[in-house]
């Protein structure tokens, strides 16, 4: 039976009363660590993302942040314009000593003054915006620290962090599908479970194959609902439906895919629309929905059928669709740490492995790109540092 656990039922990071004297003092465990590390640049972006491997001083933890040892890392599709140095919602597009991503899954090796909720040698992951610790999301504030946007990212050996934005990895978890949590998994998290407030019963439909869309076809399937999905692959479709999805619709042969999902359930539509597209795919996603439908707006990947669109985007249909049938548009945004620390526990105690397509290793961080530009995965793409 699906159980997800309660906040207070979350993980909880050890405290320090047991830590060795070593490793209570911060400056004697610095000093026995290596002098410098290895991160991946941004680098020189006019001719496509370009990465370059530089070496720096090892970075020192201060008050409240913690040294951590990188194992592993992703791939997101925001990434992609990250590392072409193109401006994202609002972040800085030119910072060729920039290090991208922020998928990450880390081991805690020093420890700043005045941390108390973690220990040296723990495993751990890092909330996307380490901010945002519970309750709503504000802008203003909790932007600020935005991994690979105006902060360095985790395509790294060793980065140091907030404490307060860590939650603790379960022993049964390894790094490279605890890596894959704080951005797909909790982005899809958030709109699956909080936002979307699915139901067992409900039909649930996801745009594409990517990481998020994956992720929130296994969180609704661990919640009791009907999934659909679409693709541009019948192959991509063919995986899925292994997975368990209970129906597909291949959107470059069926343009008007709305239509085909509409046939799919009986003429009622969709309860819950995962669009990690954008506003090119909104109307449709309107089109799609049952009465009393969500469409949680997750992305603004630039994808089209036949390369970038020819036409403006309308919305012919959109105020009666919006009025006649009642719907929602939700813009959804990562989500918070105790949403990731919920997330982390129901992955846990629901046996949900995270569907990793490939695996490289750090020193073929190009190749994971090209990997990723080639658009050929289902699910995620994970870097393996260390």
């Amino acid at each position: 039976m699906t159980r997800i656990l309660s906040r207070r039922a979350a993980l909880t990071a050890a405290g320090v009363a047991a830590l060795p004297a070593v490793l209570a003092r911060p400056d004697r465990a610095q000093a026995a660590i290596a002098k410098r590390t290895r991160v991946y640049e941004v680098g020189d972006a006019r001719d496509g993302i370009n990465l370059r491997l530089a070496e720096r001083p090892m970075p020192k933890p201060g008050p409240g942040e913690v040294l951590l040892k990188i194992h592993a890392t992703g791939l997101n599709a925001r990434d992609l314009s990250l590392m072409r140095r193109v401006r994202i919602f609002g972040g800085p597009g030119d910072s060729p000593t920039r290090v991208p991503l922020d998928d990450n899954a880390c081991e805690v090796v020093a420890l700043g003054s005045d941390v108390t909720r973690t220990a040296v040698g723990e495993r751990v992951i890092v909330t996307h915006f380490p901010l945002w610790i519970d309750g709503d999301w504000d802008d203003e504030s909790m932007s600020k620290l935005d991994f690979s946007v105006n902060t360095d990212g985790f395509l790294a050996e060793h980065i140091v962090v907030p404490a307060q934005g860590l939650v603790k990895i379960p022993d049964s978890m390894s790094y490279e599908d605890a890596s894959t949590l704080p951005n797909a998994g909790l982005t899809a998290w958030h709109a699956v479970v909080e936002d979307g407030a699915v139901r067992p019963g409900e039909t649930v439909l996801t745009l594409g194959t990517g990481g998020v869309s994956v992720f929130g076809f296994q969180w609704a399937k661990m919640l009791g609902a009907r999934v659909g999905v679409t693709s541009s692959s019948d192959d991509k479709l063919t995986r899925m439906v292994a997975l368990g999805a209970d129906f597909t619709v291949n959107y470059r042969t069926t343009p008007d895919w709305h239509k085909e999902v509409l046939q799919k359930t009986g003429g009622r539509g969709v309860d819950v629309v995962l669009n990690t597209v954008g506003i090119s795919e909104m109307e449709r996603c309107l089109m799609a929905c049952a009465s009393n439908g969500r469409v949680m707006l997750i992305g603004s990947n630039p994808v089209q059928r036949g390369g970038p669109a020819t036409e403006a985007v309308g919305l012919r249909e959109f105020p009666r669709g919006m009025i006649m049938k009642g719907l929602t548009i939700k813009g959804v945004i990562v989500g918070s740490r105790r949403m990731l620390e919920d997330a982390v526990t129901a992955a846990h105690t629901n046996s949900i492995k995270p569907v990793i397509d490939r695996v490289f290793p750090f020193a073929e961080a190009m190749d994971a790109v090209r990997y990723m530009e080639s658009g050929a995965k289902i699910g995620k793409i994970v870097i393996k540092v260390a």
